[in-house]
């Protein structure tokens, strides 16, 4: 199949997709904080792949695609002059939805692929795209605007603003870990029998469930006391399964409004468009330009391995309350805490 007949034949497909695929791009938007142009490129360049690969998207199943197979179907769209930059967005697809179907045990009885094998055979590198992130003049900026507040909004309030952007860019947190934090993800412990200092820790569920405990700087525990007192005075005492952070109206933020909420307070601290995963890339610049080791930042952030970690730099009981300590970003919100008090 001719390139151009291939296009053609992805574009014609309208729900013609598995379930499974279907799942998957439905995730992306929390996941990987992707656009709704994004999806739409990614769900054409998986079937494109399948086309190639000679398998009906709509009765796909995670193990039809093997190492061989995988393989065999780049070769062929390479032979068939299908562009680099395409062929890296097919890539890019691929390895989105291979993790996904990992991440939903449906490798269990089997390897996955290894796609970044398949990038070395077909002597293709992985396109490099410097990820988005706050300069620490941008990041105090959105500081300041979330603090003093948007004069007339109906989005946006102050303490809560503060918060919320303290933990994104602080711990690095995935825009659906925030919609999904509850009050009981907080708890206050020892790290160490010997040790008479309780820490206040977060208890973060991530992508696919896996789990990571990270402390509280005393920093984030003062902002978001005094979110959570000024919570109280209009919603009463919340209760543990209640949402860390909830709209004006008390709901639970989901990804839209949470993204409408950034892309406001971006605008309103005169700051270019930015998406909300630039606070979580922030994070891990702020880390590593402050000598964090690489795989201590892999393990704060929640990567699955090392390499995701990129440009960043085991996270193990007390060595995590000086990681945070290092933090130009966190350093800031004390700051700022000061000033106001």
């Amino acid at each position: 199949m001719r390139p151009a007949e291939a296009e053609a034949a992805s574009r014609k497909l309208a729900v013609e997709e598995s379930l499974v695929v279907r799942d998957w791009l439905t995730s992306l938007p929390l996941r990987e904080d992707k656009p709704r142009t994004t999806i739409r490129a990614y769900g054409l360049a998986l079937q494109r792949l399948l086309r190639y690969a000679g398998i009906d998207p709509a009765n796909l199943t995670p193990t039809d695609l093997d190492q061989a197979t995988l393989t065999n179907a780049v070769s062929e769209m390479r032979l068939q002059g299908v562009s680099k930059s395409t062929l890296n967005q097919t890539f890019s697809a691929v390895s989105s939805f291979l993790d996904y179907c990992d991440e939903k045990d449906h490798f269990a009885d089997v390897e996955p692929p290894d796609v970044r094998r398949i990038r070395k055979i077909s002597r293709l590198k992985r396109a490099e795209v410097d990820p988005e992130y706050f300069q620490p003049s941008e990041l105090r900026e959105l500081y300041e605007t979330a603090r003093l507040g948007i004069e007339g909004s109906r989005v946006h309030w102050p303490l809560r603003d503060f918060a919320m952007c303290s933990m994104l860019a602080v711990l690095g947190l995935r825009a659906s870990e925030v919609t999904a934090a509850n009050q009981d993800w907080l708890t206050e412990e020892r790290l160490l029998d010997d040790d008479e200092r309780a820490v206040w820790m977060i208890r973060i569920e991530g992508k696919g469930g896996k789990i990571r405990r990270l402390p509280l700087s005393a920093e984030l525990y003062l902002v978001n006391h005094d979110w959570q007192e000024e919570r109280a005075t209009r919603f009463g005492p919340s209760s543990l399964e209640d949402p860390l952070f909830v709209t004006k109206s008390g709901d639970r933020f989901d990804y839209e409004r949470l993204r409408y909420w950034f892309r406001t307070l971006n605008h309103a601290a005169s700051l270019r468009r930015r998406s909300l995963h630039s606070l979580r890339h922030t994070a891990g610049v702020q880390l590593a330009n402050d000598g964090v080791p690489m795989h201590v930042i892999q393990k704060f952030l929640g990567h699955a391995n090392v390499a995701t970690t990129g440009i960043y730099t085991e996270l193990a009981g007390g060595e995590l309350v000086d990681v945070l300590k290092k933090s130009n970003a966190n350093t800031m919100v004390g700051e700022l805490l000061e000033a106001a008090r």
